[in-house]
Order: C-alpha cells, then sequence, then structure tokens
C-alpha cells in the first residue's frame, strides 16, 4: 500500500514525461504497452522522489530524547512526520523526577515553519521514551518502501496509465495498435506485395484466423527489424485494408479474411434482429419483471454480477434456428470483450470434447457457429445450454443435459392458410432436456420462415399477432389461457420480441385479460 501522502495520488503527466516516453520508444526500436511507458514514468518519478528526500535529510540528524546535540545541529524529527530543523540555543534543566536533563530550542525549515514555528525539546534524557528504540524511530534515509513500481501502477486511485493512453492519443507522430505504442515515422514499410502475401497465406488457412506471428513467418518477415516493430507494421497496414478483419480477443490480434467469415457474422440473421419497441416499464408487476429476469433475453435491459462458475440459458427459437447463443447479462461475463466488432473464440463441447469455431458478435448480442453441435445433440427448442469459462478467454466451455436421443410428443407449429400459426402436439426426436414451457417445433420450416418475413415485411402489429398467437394457443388449454413464458416462445418464431414489450402490449388492449401466475387469456 503508498503512503498517504504519495506523488502518484497527485500526478499529472507533463510534456518532460512524453518527451521521455517518446524518446524511450526512439531508443528501443520496439512498440510499448502504455503500462510499460507509464511504468518508465513511474520509475523516473520515484527516482526523483527518493533524490529529492535524500536531498532534504542530508546532514540532519534524527531527534532521540537520549542523544546528545550541539548548537547549529539539523534534527529531523518521525513523530512530526519527518520535519526538519536546526537547533538554535541549548539550556540546562529538571525532569519531573529532579534529574538533569538538556532543552534544545529548534527553529523549524520554512517548509514547516508555518505549522511548527519554534520549540523546544528534551535532549540527554536517561529515561525511557518510544523515541529512543532505534527500530520503531528510524531516519529517513534507513527507511525501505514497502510498496514496488507495480504497486503504483496498479494502484485503482491512481490514473497514471489512462493519462498516459489519453496524452499519446492526442500526439499525431505516435501510433497505438493492439494496445501498443510507436512512433509513426519508424514503422517500418509494409507495401501491396506484403498485403497481397498475407491474403494469399490467410486463403490458405481457410480464411484464418492466424497471428501476426503466423503470417510473417510465411511470408518471410518484412527485414531484419525486431519482431515486435514487424508484427506492429504488419497489424497496421492489414488494419487500414479492408480485406482483413482483426478477429482476436482483447490482448490477443488474429486476422482473417473478411470475404470468408460467415455471411451471419457479418450480416445479422433476420430471424434474430429486434427492432426496438417503446414502452412503460411502471406498468410491469413485480411477477412480469421476475419472468423477465428469468427469461434474460439478450433485448432485456437487465444486468447480472459476474459468475463464479458456470451459467445457464435456455435456447429459444431463433437462437436454436440459426445456430446461435444469446450474449444475454450472464453469458456477456463468459465471451471476451474486445473492441473489434467480431471476435473468434472455440466452443468445446465437454460431452465428446468436439471443438466448434463460433464468433462473436457483441454489437448485436449474439454468437454465431453452433447449428453443427445443436444437431449432433438433437436439441430441442427450449433446452438448457451450460457455459462455462477457460484460461483461454477464447476457448469456452459448453454442454447439455444430454440423454440418448428419444421420441417425445411436443407442440408443433406450422402456418395457416390464412397467415397464421396453428399448433398441434407431434412426435419428434429429442436428446437434451428442455423447458416444458419453451419447448415448440415446426412442421414446415420453409413456410415458417416465410410466414416470418412477411410478417416484417408488412410491419405486422405486434398486438395482431398476440391476439392471433393467444387464440390459437389457449385452444391447447382447458381453462383457456396461456402462460407468458410459452406466449414469449411462439411470438418470438414470428417475431423477435423480449418479454417486457409483450408485457406492455398485452396490458394496454382490452383484448387481454391478466389472471395472475403470469397466465393471460383473451377477454372475449
Amino acid at each position: 500500500m503508498l503512503p498517504a501522502h504519495h506523488w502518484a495520488y497527485d500526478f499529472a503527466i507533463g510534456a518532460d514525461d512524453i518527451e521521455g516516453i517518446t524518446n524511450l520508444l526512439l531508443d528501443n526500436e520496439t512498440p510499448l504497452t502504455a503500462i510499460e511507458l507509464a511504468s518508465a514514468i513511474v520509475k523516473r518519478r520515484e527516482n526523483e522522489s527518493r533524490r529529492r528526500l535524500q536531498q532534504q535529510y542530508a546532514g540532519t540528524k534524527l531527534y532521540r530524547p537520549a542523544d546528545s546535540y550541539q548548537v547549529g545541529d539539523r534534527l529531523t524529527f518521525a513523530a512530526l512526520d519527518y520535519a526538519t530543523g536546526k537547533i538554535t540555543k541549548l539550556r540546562s534543566g529538571t525532569s519531573a523526577d529532579f534529574s538533569s536533563i538538556q532543552v534544545a530550542a529548534v527553529e523549524f525549515d520554512e517548509a514547516s515553519h508555518q505549522t511548527l514555528g519554534a520549540r523546544e525539546f528534551v535532549v540527554e534524557f536517561a529515561g525511557d521514551h518510544p523515541l529512543n528504540n532505534a527500530q520503531q524511530n528510524s531516519h529517513p534515509s534507513q527507511l525501505k518502501a514497502d510498496y514496488t513500481l507495480d504497486d503504483i501502477i496498479r494502484d485503482p486511485q491512481t490514473t497514471i496509465v489512462e493519462q498516459v493512453n489519453d496524452s499519446l492519443e492526442r500526439n499525431p507522430d505516435l501510433v497505438r495498435i493492439a494496445g501498443t505504442w510507436f512512433v509513426r515515422e519508424l514503422m517500418i514499410e509494409v507495401d501491396i506485395g506484403h498485403l497481397h502475401l498475407a491474403e494469399a497465406v490467410l486463403d490458405m488457412h481457410a480464411g484464418g484466423p492466424l497471428s501476426p506471428q503466423q503470417i510473417l513467418a510465411e511470408i518471410g518477415g518484412l527485414g531484419d527489424m525486431p519482431i515486435p516493430l514487424q508484427i506492429f507494421s504488419l497489424n497496421y497496414a492489414m488494419n487500414h485494408d479492408e480485406r482483413f478483419d482483426e478477429v482476436g480477443p482483447a490482448g490477443q490480434v488474429l486476422w482473417h479474411l473478411k470475404s470468408l467469415l460467415p455471411r451471419m457474422v457479418l450480416q445479422v440473421p433476420a430471424i434474430l434482429q429486434y427492432a426496438p419497441l417503446a414502452y412503460d416499464r411502471r406498468q410491469l408487476t413485480r411477477e412480469m419483471l421476475q419472468l423477465e429476469y428469468d427469461l434474460d433475453d439478450e433485448h432485456s435491459p437487465l444486468t447480472s454480477p459476474r459468475p463464479e462458475d458456470e451459467v445457464s440459458i435456455t435456447l429459444i427459437y431463433p437462437h436454436r434456428r440459426v445456430g446461435t447463443l444469446p450474449i444475454n447479462s450472464e453469458t456477456r461475463h463468459i465471451f471476451p470483450d474486445a473492441k473489434t466488432p467480431r471476435i473468434a473464440v472455440t466452443l468445446v463441447d465437454l460431452l465428446d470434447k468436439s471443438e466448434y469455431r463460433c464468433w462473436v458478435v457483441h454489437e448485436h448480442k449474439y454468437v454465431f457457429g453452433l447449428s453443427p453441435l445443436y444437431q449432433k445433440h438433437h436439441l430441442p427448442v427450449g433446452a438448457y445450454a451450460y457455459l462455462n469459462r477457460t484460461d483461454d478467454p477464447a476457448r469456452i466451455e459448453i454442454e447439455f443435459d444430454s440423454y440418448r436421443p428419444r421420441t417425445e410428443w411436443i407442440p408443433l407449429a406450422n402456418r395457416t392458410e390464412d397467415d397464421r400459426l396453428r399448433f398441434q402436439t407431434a412426435k419428434r426426436a429429442v436428446g437434451a432436456d428442455y423447458d416444458e414451457m419453451i419447448i415448440v417445433g415446426v412442421g414446415n420450416l420453409a413456410e415458417v420462415d416465410k410466414l416470418g418475413k412477411d410478417i416484417q415485411t408488412k410491419q405486422v402489429a405486434l398486438l395482431r399477432l398476440l391476439r392471433s398467437l393467444v387464440h390459437e394457443l389457449s385452444r391447447q388449454n382447458p381453462q383457456g389461457t396461456v402462460h407468458a413464458k410459452v406466449l414469449y416462445s411462439t411470438l418470438n418464431i414470428l417475431r423477435r420480441c423480449p418479454p417486457a414489450p409483450m408485457f406492455a402490449a398485452l396490458l394496454s388492449s382490452p383484448d387481454f385479460e391478466y389472471v395472475g401466475g403470469n397466465y393471460w387469456k383473451l377477454s372475449h
């Protein structure tokens, strides 16, 4: 822990700091991170601080009541935050037990004079006193810092790294790539020939992803300059070429050919597209808000703390249909973050250790690439999936409550001639445990997909869809009611919509009656 008055708490970056780190980059000919550059500043500032302390206390003696001093001696006082002063006069005195002592008049130095002024201190005192203990009362020159340079950098109350980044971003002579900085004019020239070779290398590896080190190894490098500078220069050039996409998680650079990225990574699948609806959350009851939290739709305005163990999700139709996972309030803690639009990750099936290349699209809140996994396990809509982090942020483990596929009766949706969904039960192969209120199958996928597209094109009102669905689903229940979870699941076959706007629409219309327990029915 840093001392309360350490200079780092009042740190402000100056022109000499910028000049110093620029010279460091020039001398090393190697790109450095903001932390490395901040460390150089901290080291210089700490050395200067300690040198000033040495100068301040040079020639001073530590005040101890038992010691003898002369007029003109300069003392430092541990009990007074190591203030310094000069003895101007000595006189004889008597202690409380009538023993002889000396009394020293001390005039404090200018820095401390305003608060301390002139004072008198007992010297040549033979009795016991805490300040006579050499272990508890040491001269500043003998004090050793119980913190490291790294402690200064990592202290949450210091802003040194942030100030370094902010200042360097305003410097046109410096460039930042993948968290490292370098001088623009000293970068290696990467010409169009190098970029063509990089494209060819990625093409031979199915588009990537490959690290810049792998690409450099296959194109023969960029001369005899230091490898970190070659990597920095190649990253800079590829970052400014539209053929290449940076897909590494934060702290790791990986390149992929944009032309060979899956279409659904570059373009959001229509079935996942949600057009936000305005609604008043104050209308929602506690039951509704609790169900919203339980469903944890990625488009719901929810936050969850970072989980210590695995997180679970329930697959709804849109994600099962196109082979995606939601990035909701919990799974966002599992998948790696980055400043790039797309991140390449590997999902590992814990059942058989198979690996799947997937793509995290944070902006649109989904992870693509799981269709083969879903099909292998015969996962139904409503299946429970469990995700775990690993030591590698780009590797995530996934598992299900799997069992040998068996035939079960489940609700099945089909398109009718009048462009509605009709539901009946049918046998389907199911290979994992599921939520009985979310599970739903689709008979003719092409027809139901077309119905969803037509609804989107015609901008069919949400209330109209809800009336149709409640009418059809209530026929399956003797009470004529529909649970909101069932309604949410089936609504998302036709239109992407989180729970809260659906609740608000139901509450706003006299066509629907809320009967409690998250059950709804038509009012007439």
